[in-house]
């Protein structure tokens, strides 16, 4: 038996409630404070009376209430609603990417904590790819973790970037051969090494950057583009990825 009222809005409504920026930036500014319509409208710079429409629509749709005092806030259903905003967000941001690069085979709760990547700087060019892996392996203090569908060549990709051959080091790849696996060990002492099955995207992180290429509309990571970031989230977002992978993986 379903829960709601036979006067809740349904999806459509809710959306066309927010299609509308203004109505999103009311959304947003009450998220952090109450405010009162005359500060609204100026935050919006709308008259007071259609400042009051806006306000109207997002409180019939249960998204806004206002109190005894005359301030408007954002209900919990509200705040709710706009914690949902960052992954499409994010998608819409980098529409032409994700025409021709497909996120959909990632474990369905690491899609839906893509918002988490909106701080990422997108590169478009492998040349700024492989430098990117250089400098957050040169970087790194506590470790790096590598994941692509072919073992990177460690002595002629990114050799010379680790600091030390005693570094950390997780590797994720798909089966590969025993001599181009001891070339990787030869390289890096303290390094371990899983293989996976249809690897389809392709990261580096250590303790504080990551970068991340997802795969083509051929399901292979495409090194020719991605996005990278410090932000805390960002890396975490990469970090949780990576440990489902070393957990989960295929043997």
């Amino acid at each position: 038996m379903s829960n709601q009222s036979e006067d809740s809005p349904d999806l459509p409504e809710l959306l066309f409630s927010l299609a509308s920026y203004d109505r999103l930036t009311l959304l947003s500014e009450l998220d952090s404070k109450k405010q009162r319509l005359t500060s609204l409208s100026k935050t919006i710079r709308a008259s007071v009376q259609e400042c009051s429409r806006h306000l109207e629509r997002l409180s019939d749709s249960g998204l806004v209430s206002r109190d005894s005092e005359g301030l408007f806030s954002t209900t919990s259903l509200g705040k709710a609603v706009l914690r949902q905003f960052p992954g499409p967000k994010f998608l819409l941001d980098n529409r032409r990417y994700f025409l021709s690069h497909d996120p959909t085979f990632l474990p369905e709760p690491f899609v839906e904590r893509l918002g988490e990547l909106s701080s990422g700087i997108y590169t478009d060019h492998v040349s700024q790819t492989l430098e990117l892996i250089k400098e957050i392996i040169s970087e790194a203090k506590d470790y790096v973790w590598l994941i692509a569908d072919q073992p990177p060549i460690v002595s002629k990709v990114a050799g010379s970037s680790f600091t030390s051959k005693e570094m950390p080091v997780r590797l994720i790849s798909e089966i590969v051969g025993k001599k181009v696996l001891a070339d990787v060990r030869s390289a890096l002492s303290n390094i371990e090494v899983v293989m996976m099955n249809d690897v389809r995207v392709a990261m580096a992180i250590n303790e504080n950057h990551a970068g991340i290429c997802f795969p083509d509309l051929n399901g292979r990571p495409d090194f020719n583009s991605g996005f990278n970031g410090r932000d805390e989230r960002f890396v975490k977002w990469c970090r949780d990825l990576f440990e489902h992978y070393w957990t989960h993986r295929t043997k």
